[in-house]
């Protein structure tokens, strides 16, 4: 039986980091969308650069390597971030 107080508000945003849980956040550095909110996001881009610095540390990898790789993963980032802004974070 589907009742209206346990269906989904249509209007109901996504939690913002302080509200998130561990697993919202680690879910959002997972997908390859972008997160549900900014704040989210930002989140995701911190996580991913300090995780390549260790990456980078402990594989110490050559220059051209390194700078290659962060290249690939900025584009990549930015093209999250803009996806994010012109579609899901300024629906309202």
């Amino acid at each position: 039986m589907n009742t209206t107080a346990n269906a989904p508000s249509p209007n109901r945003h996504a939690p913002g980091f302080r509200e998130a849980s561990m697993n919202d956040l680690f879910i959002d550095c997972c997908r390859l969308g972008p997160a549900p909110t900014r704040s989210r996001e930002l989140f995701v881009i911190a996580t991913t650069a300090v995780l390549l610095a260790i990456i980078f540390a402990v594989v110490q990898a050559s220059w051209i390597f390194i700078t290659t790789a962060s290249a690939i993963v900025a584009v990549y980032l930015a093209g999250r971030w803009v996806f994010g802004e012109r579609n899901r974070w300024n629906v309202r």
